[in-house]
């Protein structure tokens, strides 16, 4: 940590003790962070929420769900100048509309590797000076993914820049989950991004996705002898 430079201050709530003293550990052995204190459920996450503001929040999200939309919007309200990050077993749509009603700074999978969940809470930490502190961390929109992986796209619609990003990986020859490690995301949220924009760009397998990036200037062309 650089000097001067107050370590980020975290509260970690969630209802298995085994699983906060892990995250205590992991955290605590960088010293950039600082675990403040612990929460196994909603209602005492939200109350030190309140009396502590810490930086970061990492929150199981079933904790939320357990409790209703009501539960979301509280916390919500209580956690001005607090960034969350909410962990969950598995994505889906509606976790991802509870973790945005509850204002979000992120949302991941509680099977991230612990790099990635460093990663993670670095970069909610970072969110904190953002000017539009209601907007999500790119981490949450990426799950958004998930959620329309399912929904048809007209040929020719743009790509985002998480699928620009994910293309250009792909086609210099990464696998998708090499792709999910460099960019600190889950491998199912890689393949959503990968079916997204192979849809947008009626592309069908990987030797078309590697022409195109070329073709448009993504990825040098491979040189000839």
């Amino acid at each position: 940590m650089e000097p001067g430079k107050r370590a980020t201050q975290i509260l970690i709530a969630d209802p298995n003790g085994l699983f906060r003293s892990g995250l205590r550990t992991l955290l605590s052995a960088h010293d950039e962070f600082r675990v403040v204190d612990e929460a196994c459920d909603a209602p005492e996450a939200v109350h030190k929420v309140k009396d502590m503001t810490p930086d970061v929040l990492i929150m199981d999200l079933a904790l939320i769900e357990a409790e209703g939309q009501k539960a979301a919007h509280i916390l919500r309200q209580a956690h001005a100048g607090t960034a969350i990050l909410f962990l969950t077993r598995q994505d889906e749509p509606d976790g991802l509309r509870t973790a945005v009603a509850a204002g979000a700074r992120g949302y991941m999978l509680k099977d991230s590797t612990p790099a990635q969940l460093i990663a993670a809470v670095r970069e909610v930490a970072s969110s904190l000076d953002d000017p539009n502190p209601g907007e999500l961390s790119r981490l949450v929109p990426d799950l958004q993914a998930l959620a329309e992986s399912n929904a048809g796209y007209p040929r020719g619609s743009a790509l985002t820049s998480r699928e620009r990003e994910v293309m250009k990986l792909l086609a210099e020859g990464r696998t998708v989950r090499e792709v999910a490690s460099e960019l600190s995301l889950s491998v199912k949220t890689i393949e959503a991004h990968k079916l997204n924009l192979m849809r947008k760009l009626d592309i069908h397998n990987r030797a078309s996705l590697v022409e195109y990036a070329i073709q448009t200037g993504m990825i040098a062309a491979p040189v000839t002898r």
